[in-house]
């Protein structure tokens, strides 16, 4: 049971760093409208 309790607060802390990655990412205004305009680019 410890086991599983401890792979979920890894898988956690995995997914909340990940986030936090892409969060702090779209701080750069640059990054955000280059991917503005590649997605706007599609149509």
């Amino acid at each position: 049971m410890n086991g599983i309790r401890l792979r979920r607060g890894i898988g956690l802390a995995a997914a909340g760093l990940t986030l936090a990655g892409v969060f702090l990412a779209y701080l750069d205004p640059h990054l955000a409208v280059e991917l503005a305009n590649r997605v706007w680019g599609c149509f």
